[in-house]
């Protein structure tokens, strides 16, 4: 079922459901569609950003980016004739200093913690498609200490099902509760 992404069938807006079914079968298809159907029932709404990647907003923030990720190693956001295989859930948040400092009132089991420290990943930069020197840097996530995370896309998760799509969802509603006490905060 996978193949060659063809940019021009596809509007600029085009849902990433619709980009999905031409490429995913099986239960990457079958996990992503539950994610989607997570994200509409929470009220949120993958927008197209790039070609392969739909942002997630809550309130005006960021919750996270859903991509579709092509057979080769590196991408871009002006893909031409790749081979699509997999989809990924990412965030940023965790590479920003005011995120979850104080992450114990967010976090509140040791396997979420572990989930989303086991997501973190190395400084290979999706955005340049090679090893990125500017990428890495020491960080403090969720109480532990990195020497070399990627700064762009600290988190990622690729074809996540069962209990890591599940840890997914939780992570989620996790950040859009953070979104809401800071939203309450910033009107005080």
């Amino acid at each position: 079922m996978p193949g060659k992404i063809d940019l021009g069938k596809y509007p600029k807006n085009a849902l990433i459901e619709d980009i999905a079914k031409d490429f995913l079968d099986g239960d990457k298809l079958e996990c992503l569609m539950d994610f989607l159907a997570f994200l509409k029932n929470n009220k949120l709404t993958p927008r197209r950003s790039t070609s392969v990647a739909w942002v997630v907003r809550y309130k005006g923030k960021i919750v996270c980016h859903v991509r579709l990720l092509p057979e080769e190693k590196f991408w871009s956001s002006k893909l031409d004739n790749c081979t699509i295989n997999d989809w990924c859930i990412t965030h940023g948040h965790f590479s920003r200093e005011k995120w979850f400092v104080d992450y114990e009132k967010y976090f509140t089991d040791e396997e979420m913690i572990q989930f989303v420290l086991d997501h973190i990943q190395e400084p290979i930069c999706p955005r340049r498609g090679w090893v990125n020197n500017h990428c890495q840097y020491k960080a403090t996530i969720l109480g532990k200490e990195f020497d070399n995370v990627c700064n762009c896309q600290p988190f990622f998760n690729t074809n996540p099902r069962g209990i890591e799509l599940e840890r997914s969802k939780k992570l989620i509603l996790i950040i859009k509760s953070f979104i809401t006490d800071l939203a309450a905060a910033s009107k005080k």
